[in-house]
């Protein structure tokens, strides 16, 4: 069912795998589609690609993205988008660091007058 000419999109099998990280029990093809993913993500990884690629498919592979605590996925997603240059959207990556940096503020702040 899934060929080889899709193993070549990286960010598409990172999301074929994280997609299938939702999958419940006795759905054979999305197992079929999880054991593709992994597998040849596993030999990506080995691969002499990209080192911000390489580090983006080792993260996906130990820790899929909802297992993930959101902040520091958060922060995760926007330090790969930032070596991301085919894809890069200069005024996205600022407004999504900007927001980020903003939320922790305001956590530091709860923080903050919690412990007082």
């Amino acid at each position: 069912m899934f060929t080889e000419a899709l193993a070549g999109d990286i960010k598409g099998m990172i999301s074929l795998y994280e997609a299938n990280q939702w999958r419940m029990h006795e759905e054979p093809i999305l197992d079929e589609a999880l054991a593709f993913a992994t597998l040849h993500l596993e030999s990506m990884a080995n691969q002499p690609i990209s080192p911000y690629l390489s580090e983006y498919i080792i993260n996906a592979l130990h820790q899929p993205y909802h297992k993930g605590m959101p902040r520091v996925e958060t922060r995760q997603c926007i330090k790969f988008y930032e070596k991301d240059d085919e894809s890069r959207n200069h005024i996205l990556l600022k407004f999504a660091t900007y927001d980020f940096n903003r939320v922790q503020m305001h956590l530091q702040q709860q923080l903050s007058l919690l412990s007082r």
